[in-house]
């Protein structure tokens, strides 16, 4: 079955700023522990309250999948089970850009960067319900400019909001109880 495609608008700041080094997309990593929570990632410079689905670039030339294994060694350490491309979203602005959204489970080991670089703060794990609500935190977040995002946290959070919204929605209908099939 093909994994739902959305597509959605993007600032031209952000997207200019986070294809500056030549990436045409990214990977969103969406860590599932055993007991259903997703890791999430706060850095060092983002507001409080906010940490967010784990991203990384796309190199040039490297296919998405490799991305996906590269990028979680990177930022968390663990060493995912399985990978399943749940959506991908193309996001419209100035220059196009995809997100490759891809579940992954993994164990209840506390995730841990190794790419200082990245500026990881802290990690939290969130529920389905949580990943909805942290879509609408993001598009809350103030229309104030910050030069590590590129433009202003109001945009750079709507632009974050949609995995939140589309992966929370996912988890949610997968775990939602059946009705059972009525006898012919």
């Amino acid at each position: 079955m093909t994994p739902p495609h959305y597509t959605a608008p993007i600032d031209d700041a952000i997207v200019t700023r986070i294809t500056r080094d030549g990436r045409i997309g990214e990977v969103c990593m969406m860590l599932r522990r055993p007991a259903g929570h997703i890791w999430c990632a706060a850095k060092a410079y983002y507001p409080a309250h906010i940490a967010r689905l784990l991203t990384g670039g796309i190199q040039p030339d490297e296919d998405p999948l490799a991305a996906l294994y590269r990028e979680i060694a990177e930022e968390t350490g663990l060493q995912p089970h399985n990978h399943q491309l749940i959506f991908t979203i193309t996001y419209h602005g100035v220059k196009p850009f995809i997100t490759y959204a891809y579940l992954c489970d993994v164990s209840d080991d506390e995730p841990q960067s190794y790419d200082p670089a990245e500026q990881i703060h802290h990690f939290e794990a969130l529920t389905a319900t949580q990943l909805r609500q942290r879509a609408t935190e993001l598009r809350a977040l103030p229309a104030i400019s910050h030069p590590d995002i590129g433009g202003t946290w109001q945009a750079w959070g709507e632009f974050r909001a949609h995995c939140h919204e589309y992966l929370g929605a996912y988890l949610n209908d997968i775990s939602a109880p059946r009705e059972p099939s009525s006898p012919l």
